[in-house]
This record gives C-alpha cells, structure tokens and sequence, in this order.
C-alpha cells in the first residue's frame, strides 16, 4: 500500500507540471490525504525498522603477567580450569596481556604457568571489577636444563631406552635430552611430523589424531582413558616419551584390543 500510495503521488505531481493546470479541488484534497498516508507508512517502516540491542555479553577476564622486576612476560598460558580439566587457554602477549572470555558470572579458577617460572594459581570472581585488570606476578625460578641421568633403580627408563633399541623401527622414541633440542611448545607438537598424525587447534590444547582416531595415553604406566596427550603433560615433564601409531610393537602391558588402529602414547615424567 506504501508504494501504491508514492505511486499516486509522483503521477499527481508530473501531470501539474507537464499541462501547467492545477488540479480540481477534488484532487487536491486527494493529493493531501495520499500525502497524510504516505507520511504515515513511512514512519510506519522506520519504526519496524528500529534496531535492537542484545543484552550484554559474558564477562570477561584481562590483565596483565610481569615478573618480579616488573617487566611484562609474554607467552604465558593463561589457563582456565574445570575440575580436573583444562578448558580453555590463552597466551599472554609480548605485553604481558590477555583475555579470556566465554563462561558464566562467577568464581573461575586460573592457572599461569611458564617454562622458567613458577606457577601460579587463583581463583578470580567475574562480578567484581578487579576481574578485567588482573596484575599476576610470576617469580623466576632456575630452568632444569641437564640432560636426565638414570639412576641404576630407575627401571622405568632402563625399559624404555631397551625398547628404543630394540623396536625403534614401531615408534618414535624422544629422552628429555631430545625433547629439549626440539624445543616443542606443546608435548603434541613432537609428533607433527610422523605420517598418518593430525593435529589441531582447541580451547584446552592440541587435539591429536592417527587415521581419524585418538591415541591412549599411559602416564607412568598408568592409563588416561580420553585424555588428550596436552592436558595431562607439558614437555619439560617429560623424562622420555614413546608414541606407537599402531598396536605393532606396543608392550603386551600397554595393548588394547579395541585400540588397534589408534597407537599409543606412553609418557614417563621426570618426578613420579
């Protein structure tokens, strides 16, 4: 009806113009009640066309990481936990700063830890100010760079270092010596490059997957059933790792039958 209405009114107005007559008072009158109409479709339509605003976002967490000295750390992970479990993470800037948002109104507990430093843990309460300028401060501590000495009782590692040699040609072996040359950021990045592997992005870490399927995790001999190899160990814990992308050559100990095509990854850490 709006356009019926605009219409009749550019006919009105090109017809006076074109004969120079004006128009009969009926049409006049016309003219005046199609112009009323128009007015008021028009604020009509501007009125269905008014914005609405959504309620306010989650909350979110920000501040800043510096170390005793005040200098900003970057690359700290910045983790956000639930119960056990990692749920999501960021890293800190060059600046130190960061933002984690994405979760309910109240108390979430963090983690802050950094090859270097000593972690920190907090609990930080989303409803007060204080929660989107966080000041965390990290202390420095001595990095454990020797290379991992086995002691004579160790039989852990002894066992691993005979399965290196001897079924080196099923897995992929790496001692903490390795490790470090590698310099991985997660323990998942290790295996980046043996065929078959995928890894990808998620909020609690990589995820890590062989032909489409997940890996058991063993942690001292100990199974982690669904456990993602990023959220049970970072690199500098670890003393040796063995990763089997097939139950060929895997230790009668660690096999699962419905865990074939899947592999293994077994993890010895540094302190049991």
């Amino acid at each position: 009806m709006r356009e019926w209405a605009v219409n009749t009114l550019d006919k009105l107005w090109h017809r006076k113009h074109a004969t120079g007559a004006a128009f009969p008072e009926d049409f006049q009158m016309a003219g005046t009640r199609y112009l009323g109409l128009a007015v008021v479709l028009f604020a009509t339509t501007l009125h269905g066309q008014e914005v609405i605003t959504t309620g306010p976002a989650g909350p979110t967490l920000s501040g800043v990481v510096k170390d005793l000295g005040g200098v900003p750390v970057g690359d700290v992970e910045v983790g956000v936990f639930r119960g056990e479990r990692l749920h999501q993470f960021v890293t800190t800037a060059e600046d130190g700063t960061f933002l984690l948002s994405g979760f309910s109104p109240g108390v979430v507990p963090l983690r802050f830890r950094r090859l270097g430093y000593a972690i920190q843990f907090m609990d930080v309460d989303t409803r007060t100010p204080a929660a989107t300028s966080l000041q965390i401060t990290l202390k420095a501590v001595a990095s454990q760079l020797d290379e991992v000495t086995i002691a004579a009782n160790d039989r852990r590692l002894n066992e691993f270092y005979n399965r290196k040699e001897q079924r080196g040609s099923f897995a992929r072996f790496l001692d903490h010596s390795e490790i470090l040359r590698l310099g991985p950021r997660s323990s998942s990045d290790l295996f980046r490059t043996m065929p078959g592997v995928v890894i990808s992005s998620s909020t609690g870490g990589n995820i890590m997957r062989i032909r489409g399927c997940q890996p058991m995790v063993w942690v001292d001999g100990q199974r982690v059933p669904g456990a993602e190899l990023d959220e049970v160990i970072q690199p500098n814990e670890i003393a040796a790792i063995e990763f089997y992308p097939s139950n060929a050559g895997i230790p009668a100990q660690y096999t699962e039958r419905g865990n074939r095509l899947c592999g293994s990854v077994l993890v010895w850490t540094r302190t049991q």
